[in-house]
């Protein structure tokens, strides 16, 4: 992907941390380096990252012993499941620059969650309208019990996802697990989805006039919660800047980096829905 904005194939949805890494390089010879520069809609980065996998393949095959073969065959056969993912993922895993346990999870989470957020994005800002059915007043209460239900239950797992993805990346000086960061990852996109839909849920259904206060204490109570796993990787990013560094840490005394993420409903959350509640049966006996 080009380097900076403006140049040839740059994608501003990839991170400066991942642009500027060698798993997003692929060397050519001058003449080459020109003409495919001159065309990006003829090489684009996807066929770029396709003949970079096809050399290495080619050099495993012709150049490295038998050994060499199978081994770089069985890695490349444990990274099937990566490959419906853009180039890029696989060229980290496959790479494995330092922090690429970091880069890995920051890129898969941005993929996995784009359109997720884009939707939130558009729902929060009334882009667009999906048809619900209407709630009867007879069963208004019975919805916002299944609706704060529903809420308590989605944000209950997210701590346990985080810390189980900060376990997937190992302790220091061992392996991280691929398919353990991966099935995380996919976890928390589900998560993301099924706060989205809430929202949505939330925000087009049909309600008894009296009832639009506690909609209100409602809505956005779970979005604020799917906003903070959207800080993940640029948290990470700045992670993965520092190596390299002279950020203080050593050896013997490693930097250790402390960032929490809190998913919880707001402060005044149950005070603001009780008010709420008081005032819909207020109004609803008149």
């Amino acid at each position: 992907m080009g380097a900076q904005p403006g140049a040839v194939r740059y994608d501003a949805t990839m991170s400066d941390v991942t642009r500027a890494a060698i798993t997003n390089g692929i060397w050519l010879c001058r003449n080459c380096h020109g003409q495919i520069d001159r065309d990006a809609a003829k090489y684009p980065a996807e066929l770029l990252f396709a003949w970079r996998k096809d050399h290495e393949d080619r050099a495993a095959r012709e150049l490295g012993t038998r050994g060499d073969r199978i081994r770089y065959e069985t890695e490349m056969a444990s990274l099937d499941f990566l490959a419906r993912y853009p180039p890029i993922i696989q060229r980290i895993v496959i790479d494995k620059p330092d922090g690429w346990e970091w880069r890995f999870v920051a890129e898969l989470m941005r993929h996995l969650n784009k359109p997720q957020f884009k939707r939130l994005k558009n729902l929060q800002s009334g882009h667009y309208y999906i048809p619900q059915a209407r709630v009867q007043r007879d069963q208004f209460l019975n919805w916002v019990t299944e609706r704060t239900h529903i809420m308590s239950n989605l944000v209950g797992p997210l701590a346990a996802l985080v810390d189980r993805l900060t376990a997937s990346w190992g302790a220091p000086g061992q392996p991280a697990d691929i398919e353990e960061m991966h099935d995380v990852c996919v976890l928390i996109r589900d998560a993301v989805t099924a706060i989205v839909d809430c929202e949505e849920s939330l925000h087009f259904a049909h309600i008894p006039e009296e009832g639009e206060a506690i909609r209100t204490v409602l809505t956005n109570a779970l979005g604020r919660n799917a906003a903070r796993l959207a800080e993940i990787p640029g948290k990470l990013d700045e992670m993965v800047a520092m190596i390299g560094t002279d950020h203080g840490g050593t050896v013997e005394e490693p930097l250790i980096i402390h960032w929490t993420l809190t998913f919880d409903l707001p402060d005044d959350f149950s005070e603001r829905f009780n008010e709420a509640l008081k005032q819909y049966k207020r109004e609803s006996l008149q």
